[in-house]
């Protein structure tokens, strides 16, 4: 895909005439792409840059990439971005709970967690929001529904807010399929602790959600798959963490391909890239 479009650039500069030469366009493009944020700037000198252009090895781009991947600003960057999208915010989770919080986010990076893992020990977390960091997605999604509507955008594109109240008029998502991933998260207990800062996390062994419009009493749901009929009395949680970084659910992966995309490129594939729904092509 870059190659494709240095191509495309450097046809266009031919075709209007612009004085430069093939390999100076795609080392101009490469730079800029390349030091965008959250890579630094500060290491391309005009003589490093002109060394870069004028090196004959064919790996140097790959070489010049990992050698960036590897620095520091790139974990401390994209746990920026992730803090925003879990809201970590000093209001939300205190003082102490944002440091511990963002260390663990940075940490993931750095130690190139992948991401199945990394979305696994988010929703799965329990114990102390201070010894266990991953614990304050459950502060911030304070209760069932902020679960459903927060991991649903995340983690499939889907804003399921209008699937709370009634069937969604021009979506897919029903009334039922919201409560039905509800039960996964409704046994979810939070308690203060006498530390500051500090939220406990944990689940019951019991707990059902009822449908509010018909009563009914829901069994967990998965997207594509239905009712989940087996409940073997484990936290249910796990299940639906099985499910969602499956290769059977197809909403994991593109979700945060277009994120990276949006970011990079200015714009998602999808947009907004947390908009999944069949009328946003």
């Amino acid at each position: 895909m870059g190659r494709r479009a240095d191509e495309q650039l450097c046809g266009s500069a031919r075709q209007y005439e612009v004085e430069t030469t093939e390999v100076f366009t795609l080392g101009i493009v490469f730079r800029r792409r390349i030091c965008a944020p959250p890579l630094s700037r500060r290491d391309w000198s005009l003589a490093n840059f002109s060394a870069f252009v004028k090196e004959s090895a064919e790996n140097k781009r790959a070489k010049l990439i990992d050698q960036l991947l590897d620095r520091p600003e790139h974990a401390k960057f994209w746990a920026l971005k992730w803090g925003d999208l879990l809201r970590l915010t000093s209001s939300q989770v205190g003082s102490d709970g944002v440091y511990k919080y963002y260390r663990w986010l940075e940490k993931s990076l750095r130690d190139n967690m992948p991401y199945d893992q990394f979305a696994r020990e988010l929703l799965t977390a329990s114990g102390s929001t201070l010894n266990n960091p991953p614990a304050n997605f459950y502060r911030t999604a304070g209760d069932t529904n902020d679960c459903v509507e927060t991991i649903s955008q995340i983690f499939l594109g889907a804003r399921l807010q209008c699937a709370k109240c009634h069937n969604h008029p021009f979506e897919r998502w029903t009334q039922d399929n919201y409560y039905g991933m509800a039960a996964f998260f409704n046994r979810v207990q939070r308690k203060k602790t006498r530390r500051a800062d500090e939220l406990f996390v944990w689940t019951s062994n019991t707990g059902e959600v009822t449908q509010p419009r018909t009563g009914k009493q829901m069994k967990p749901w998965l997207p594509l798959v239905g009712d989940v009929e087996k409940d073997s009395g484990n936290d249910r949680r796990q299940t639906f963490s099985t499910w969602l970084t499956g290769k059977e659910n197809p909403f994991f992966s593109k979700i945060e391909v277009n994120r990276l995309w949006s970011h990079l490129l200015g714009r998602g594939i999808v947009d907004p890239p947390d908009d999944f729904r069949d009328t946003n092509p």
